[in-house]
C-alpha cells in the first residue's frame, strides 16, 4: 500500500508557475508547516519506507517526514513531476513502473500533484484529480476507494 504525499507548498506554487522537472524551487514556510503536520498524521500509520521525487520541494517534505518517523529517505526519479516536454502517457508509464516494484506495505511516496493524480486515477479507476499540498492520499487495493487526509 502506498501513501501518496504531495509536497508542501513551494515558492513557485505561490506564483502559480509550472515547475515540471525543475528541481530547485524550495518549500515556503507554509510548505514546511504542511510537511510537519503531514508527518504527524503519518506517525501511527506504520510507515516503513519513504520514497521521494528528487525535486527539492519533495525532498524537503520527505526529510521532514523522515525526521519525525525516524526513517531514511530514498530518492526515486519515477516520482518526478510531469516534465514540460513530457506527455501524460509517459508519466503513466513511470507510475506503472513504480507500482510494479516490490514495495513494502506502508510506503510513503512524496511526489507532485500531477503524478499523484495519475497514480490515484490508475489505482482507483476514477478521474485523476490534483491533490492539495501536504495531503496524504491512499487507495484501498481491495475496494479501490480513495481516502484523503489533509494536514
Amino acid at each position: 500500500m502506498i501513501l501518496w504525499v504531495r509536497h508542501g507548498q513551494s515558492t513557485w506554487n505561490v506564483i502559480d508557475r509550472m515547475q515540471g522537472h525543475e528541481l530547485s524551487p524550495p518549500l515556503t514556510d507554509l510548505g514546511r508547516q504542511q510537511a510537519t503536520r503531514t508527518a504527524e498524521l503519518l506517525v501511527d500509520r506504520e510507515v516503513v519506507r519513504i520514497l521521494t521525487s528528487p525535486a527539492v520541494r519533495a525532498r524537503q517534505t520527505a526529510d521532514i517526514i523522515a525526521d519525525r518517523l525516524g526513517l531514511e529517505v530514498v530518492e526515486e526519479p519515477l516520482l518526478l513531476e510531469k516534465g514540460l516536454e513530457e506527455d501524460y502517457a509517459s508519466v503513466l508509464v513511470r507510475v506503472q513502473q513504480l507500482l510494479e516494484q516490490d514495495l513494502p506495505r506502508h510506503t510513503v511516496a512524496v511526489s507532485h500533484g500531477d503524478t499523484i493524480g495519475l497514480a490515484v486515477g490508475l489505482l482507483s479507476g476514477r478521474r485523476p484529480e490534483l491533490p492539495a499540498n501536504g495531503s496524504i492520499t491512499h487507495v484501498d487495493p481491495d475496494t479501490r476507494q480513495v481516502a484523503i487526509s489533509m494536514p
